[in-house]
């Protein structure tokens, strides 16, 4: 006989969504309770849907890993995604999303990420530098679009090898508008069913945001093609990626997705980790102490390089501890393709599986004292095995994140720097709330106040201290 389907949450009821809607608009309230209530394996069904839940680190692992194969599809919400991103690595999916990984991961090998080291740590020290007339100044400073701004950029240069030719600002700005519908869908997904390509109040800036998007990212991939070998970048990279059995490389469609998915995914989710991370120091002053004398005992005259951004080692236990409370990557979903079986209950084709990560990352029954900010719990003596499945910021698996080396990186610069030469704290009255949508991220923004650490900041100074 086949098992059961899982249980279904009964409440609390919305009158038209029922629990689905309290699952959409607080699921960091309400999937650790339905876990509590109705055990490891449960659905959640709605007039929209249905989804089942996991809440095991055995779960997460046969979904992600053991059984990959069973859930190779992305869930529903990766339609919002795909507006933006195409058919890019993070919303392809089977034998295309196999070839495109392929073709991809070498852009994001320690060789790249060595070369990309300088460029990334004076994109910093220039926004040091305009951190510090806020410093002075007294004035409040809202880092969520600051360190959107900041990531955007870093990432823009390692793809073109410059801010665009000038087209930063806009790109930065259709992303942003972008990234706003998208959420708009998440909050709201009655909006799936209006016709997108009709111009609509709701669409008409979205489409527009996208086509110049595309018309901009696709004029620099056909100028490339006319000269292939004239810059040392991410692009470039991608442009001369080939299969080794059949020789295919991409075509303009394909590298414009990839291109896409890297831009927005690789900016949005390490602008929002630094933030977690400026907010959490500046609430535990022991683990700020520690941090700075870290950071000023391990200073050298040349600056960060690649070989000694290693010996930062409480730094990466800093980071790594911000991720597992704030992991900006929340929730991962799959869709089931060939039946399978979970925790004892049925799963069919077509089912939406839900692998909460923030619920791993927060559990009592994984982690003592798990809302304490703890950076000692990543020391090598305690430091979670992967394959316990407790702490997976990046996913698990075959399609966890291709950058996130990328983005560890970007993220020991950011937190060296930037305390290196201030101190961060909350603005008086202002109120911290993560809005878990497409990843966590700060609800209302990040507002702080600085206080400088060193004497003087300049830009004589700051490029003294830029390797290279």
């Amino acid at each position: 006989m086949m098992p059961s389907l899982p249980p279904v949450v009964t409440s609390p009821r919305h009158w038209l969504l029922g629990p689905g809607h309290y699952a959409q608009r607080e699921p960091l309230r309400w999937l650790p309770k339905w876990i509590e209530e109705y055990g490891d394996v449960f659905r959640i069904v709605s007039p929209l849907g249905q989804a089942t839940i996991i809440g095991s680190p055995e779960l997460a692992r046969q979904v992600l890993i053991d059984r990959y194969p069973h859930y190779q599809k992305k869930s529903k919400p990766y339609m919002v995604l795909r507006i933006l991103m195409g058919n890019g690595l993070v919303t392809s999916e089977g034998e295309f999303w196999r070839g495109q990984r392929k073709l991809v991961q070498p852009a994001f090998h320690r060789r790249r990420l060595e070369a990309l080291f300088a460029m990334m740590v004076e994109r910093v020290n220039d926004t040091v530098a305009r951190m510090s007339r806020a410093a002075e100044s007294g004035d409040t400073l809202d880092f969520a679009p600051l360190l959107s701004q900041l990531t955007l950029d870093i990432i823009s240069r390692a793809m073109f090898s410059s801010d665009m030719q000038g087209a930063a600002a806009g790109v930065s700005h259709h992303i942003a508008i972008l990234n706003e519908y998208a959420l708009q869908m998440l909050r709201h997904p009655w909006l799936f069913l209006l016709p997108r390509r009709i111009p609509l109040p709701f669409t008409r800036k979205p489409v527009h945001a996208l086509r110049s998007m595309n018309v901009t990212v696709q004029s620099i991939i056909q100028s490339r093609r006319r000269e292939p070998h004239a810059h040392d970048d991410l692009l470039s990279m991608l442009l001369s990626a080939c299969e080794e059995d059949t020789g295919r490389r991409m075509t303009d469609e394909q590298l414009r997705d990839e291109v896409m998915t890297i831009f927005v995914a690789g900016h949005e989710t390490t602008a929002n980790a630094m933030a977690w991370l400026l907010h959490l120091v500046s609430q535990h002053p022991e683990v700020e102490q520690r941090l700075l004398a870290e950071i000023d005992a391990r200073w050298t005259e040349g600056g960060l390089t690649f070989q000694n951004i290693h010996a930062f080692t409480y730094t990466r236990q800093v980071i790594e501890e911000s991720l597992r409370i704030y992991p900006t990557i929340w929730s991962i979903g799959r869709r089931c393709t060939q039946e399978d079986e979970l925790g004892g209950y049925q799963v069919p084709v077509g089912m939406n599986v839900v692998v909460p990560i923030f619920y791993f990352h927060w559990s009592e029954r994984f982690w003592p004292e798990p809302q304490l900010f703890d950076p000692s719990r990543f020391s090598p003596e305690r430091r979670p095995a992967p394959e316990a499945m407790i702490y997976f910021p990046f996913g698990a698996g075959p399609r966890s994140c291709i950058g996130n080396h990328f983005s560890l990186q970007e993220l020991m610069i950011m937190t060296i720097l930037f305390h290196r030469h201030f101190q961060f704290r909350m603005a008086p009255g202002f109120v911290v709330e993560p809005d878990p949508l497409i990843t966590l991220r700060p609800k209302h923004g990040m507002k702080m106040l600085l206080r400088v650490r060193a004497q003087s900041i300049d830009r004589a100074t700051l490029q003294i201290a830029s390797p290279g």
